[in-house]
């Protein structure tokens, strides 16, 4: 599974170009349907394994790649984001797939540094120095209770593995399994730790935001799947319901700043940050069906909210603006780009048929057995999820098409394939999920 998918990966942005990418992308999917499967697990030498969660993100990484290798195609310097986003795509498939500690969080920052010469190299903002600092700053100083608890294990004589770290923490007084959870808390960008992330998403190119909401935040909930899952945190703890009614509270209120924003991409952005935070409870239920919801919204975000960063770069290209006011009409001016801005909307507030949907439904469902203030809160970020979601479409695809556009009447095939790619398995995964 390992090195196929770093193989596929490999193939697809180093040796070929545009049309062999597709078709190796197509093939290749086929035969990683079996990873739907909570039974599928696969182990290499001991310093790799891959369950059903690492698997499903496995297959994500090489998916949003290689779209972010098809929507970079011709920008300048092409050959070089091309290795840009193979060091990318191959610290991803490793940290999804290790076993050790260290390994995992040396792919962890690693990925920092070519994310950093992306926006740098390829942004074209003039604060893109400025976002590449929030981006360290927060990553790496939220990391160093990480690192520190790996070293002290490692000290005290455990084995680096993460399934041999539970013994080290039954046998350790100082730690508790809620000092790893900042690392992974400003990684999945929940609230109040996400001011990072609109930053790095204004300033970074359309491939930089589909990996910023698309995978980057992914390592972060797979994080807190692999660690938390064996360091025992407990679900009554204080640390716990304080950090996820936070986040909850935090989702409802900047589900009302999307409604407010100006900036399409800032939308987006913080739209991330309220889907998150569902994901967020569900990988610390601690519940088979919590962590299935986990998965499935990170999954369903992570193609959705990639998809609506390439549709509004394409909008952004027509009105030379990402301004709300300014992109208007394109109903009228182009139905394509509205019908799939109106497929990735219901998406996105988890409307069938979508894999969010289902996602969310499991989500409510573990809620309400837990806490009736969770499940008051997870409601309202659901019923806001879909009023920005309308926002966006409605504020976006009708009224008048503004002065001095460049003109368009339809998508381009590469923009139409892309916007298909991402939503296909969107609308057909939950049918294969068990």
């Amino acid at each position: 599974m390992i090195l196929s998918g770093l193989a596929v990966l490999s193939m697809c942005i180093f040796c070929f170009g545009i049309e062999e990418m597709v078709c190796i992308l197509l093939v290749s999917s086929f035969f990683f349907l079996k990873v739907l499967c909570w039974e599928f697990e696969s182990e290499s030498g001991g310093f790799f394994s891959v369950d059903m969660g690492g698997g499903m993100l496995v297959v994500l990484s090489v998916f949003i790649l290689v779209c972010m290798c098809l929507s970079g195609f011709g920008v300048v310097h092409f050959n070089e984001l091309k290795v840009v986003l193979g060091v990318i795509g191959i610290m991803l498939v490793v940290a999804f797939s290790a076993s050790s500690g260290f390994l995992f969080y040396f792919c962890f920052e690693s990925v920092l540094i070519p994310i950093g010469m992306m926006i740098l190299g390829w942004g074209y903002q003039p604060e893109r120095l400025q976002a590449v600092n929030y981006l360290v700053v927060y990553t790496v100083g939220g990391s160093m209770p990480l690192i520190y608890g790996l070293s002290l294990f490692y000290k005290g004589g455990v084995s680096s593995f993460v399934m041999s770290m539970s013994v080290g923490l039954s046998n350790n007084s100082l730690m508790s399994g809620e000092v790893f959870l900042s690392a992974f808390l400003v990684k999945l960008a929940v609230f109040p730790l996400h001011l990072w992330l609109p930053k790095a998403h204004v300033e970074a190119p359309v491939f930089g935001s589909m990996i910023l909401a698309g995978l980057l935040l992914k390592l972060g909930g797979f994080g807190l799947f692999r660690f938390m899952g064996v360091l025992g945190v407990a679900w009554g703890s204080c640390v716990v319901i304080g950090v996820l009614i936070l986040s909850a509270y935090g989702g409802v209120l900047l589900s009302f700043v999307c409604l407010r924003q100006a900036d399409l991409k800032k939308l987006i952005a913080y739209s991330s940050v309220v889907h998150m935070s569902g994901v967020l409870f569900g990988l610390l239920s601690g519940v088979g069906l919590g962590m299935a919801s986990g998965f499935l919204i990170m999954v369903g975000h992570g193609l959705c909210s990639s998809g609506l960063f390439y549709l509004v770069n394409c909008m952004s290209l027509s009105s030379n603006s990402r301004l709300v006011c300014l992109n208007k009409g394109f109903l009228l001016v182009c139905p394509s780009m509205s019908f799939f801005c109106f497929l990735l909307c219901i998406s996105n507030m988890a409307a069938p048929p979508s894999l969010n949907l289902f996602g969310e439904l499991l989500m409510f469902m573990v809620s309400a057995g837990f806490s009736s203030v969770l499940l008051v809160l997870f409601g309202a970020m659901s019923f806001m999820s879909g009023s920005y979601s309308l926002f966006f479409y409605v504020s976006s695809q009708h009224g008048k098409s503004g002065v001095g556009w460049v003109s368009v009447k339809s998508l381009s095939f590469c923009d139409t394939m892309l916007l298909s790619m991402h939503l296909v398995p969107l609308s057909v995964l939950f049918m294969f999920y068990p």
